[in-house]
């Protein structure tokens, strides 16, 4: 840093960088959210493959973005999870195996949740990538006693074994379908978390209202709702109303029908005459009260 003579302190400006780290971004799964860990001093290219130390355990992550700029952290907020090493060929091994793992305790899950008649709905299962633990995730409605399914399970499998209850939208992600558009769920694709929807967006875009016609895969409201939410607003807001009357490069005239998609209405002259003109070609008398 300068100093009041001009100079620069280096004694404050080693400080300066003694506080910086490295971080790089490192993903689970495809569509999980972005983790950032400590880099260190290792070399990390995009979609290299990393295991990183945890609070509990070790996971083996892809590299989705990489350490490219110094970011400042001060020591209460310096990432918690660090690079161990670059994945190596047995790590990528182990991994396999532990996935082949994960299959067979997911099938065993379903076996006994179902034999215990316990009212949920097993999920996913994940094995950290040290084999420290098995994490079992499962939806149910409301809470449910799993004690004996723990016990079950950590017999079965001779390892310590966790349960986690998530919401209906993250029981769509890990069980994974198809939406209404006929492809893959977006949670599954590339939706990292899950924004707020409401019954608002449906009725700016002029959906029909129905319960049926708008919830998604996991029963709640599609999250596609929110996507285009923002521009049908915005057209909504500059759209005049049906009966309206509007200024046109050929005279006044009253609106008959708004094309939201094409951004266009149709207006009806006092001679009957019925015209399709952009919005920019139009002009309210009147503003707007949305």
């Amino acid at each position: 840093s300068q100093t009041g003579d001009g100079s620069f302190d280096a004694e404050s400006t080693d400080r300066s960088r003694s506080s910086m780290t490295r971080v790089v971004g490192v993903r689970w799964r495809d569509a999980d959210p972005v983790s950032y860990a400590s880099a260190g001093d290792f070399t990390l290219p995009l979609n290299s493959y990393v295991v990183v130390q945890l609070e509990k355990s070790q996971e083996l992550g892809r590299v989705c973005r990489e350490a490219t700029e110094l970011v400042a952290c001060q020591p209460d907020s310096e990432p918690s999870v660090r690079v161990v090493r670059k994945a190596t060929a047995g790590d990528l091994g182990r991994l396999q195996q532990n996935r082949e793992s994960e299959q067979n305790t997911f099938k065993i899950a379903r076996t006994k949740a179902r034999e215990l008649n316990i009212p949920m709905k097993i999920v996913d299962a994940h094995y950290a990538f040290d084999r420290s633990r098995m994490v079992v995730t499962f939806g149910a409605e409301g809470r449910v006693d799993f004690r004996p399914l723990i016990r079950a399970l950590s017999s079965a499998t001779g390892g310590r074994v966790e349960l986690r209850q998530v919401g209906d939208r993250d029981v769509a992600k890990l069980a994974g379908g198809m939406g209404r558009c006929g492809s893959d769920l977006c949670c599954i694709r590339w939706m990292d978390k899950f924004e707020s929807i409401s019954v608002r967006m449906a009725k700016e875009q002029s959906l029909p209202i129905s319960a049926e016609g708008l919830a998604g895969a996991c029963g709640r409201l599609r999250c596609c709702l929110r996507f285009e939410y923002e521009q049908y607003r915005q057209v909504n807001r500059a759209l005049p109303k049906v009966g309206e009357l509007v200024g046109t490069p050929s005279g006044s005239a009253t609106v008959i029908v708004g094309h939201r998609l094409k951004e266009t209405i149709s207006v009806r002259y006092r001679d009957d005459r019925i015209l399709e003109l952009p919005l920019a070609e139009v002009t309210r008398n009147q503003p707007s009260k949305n």
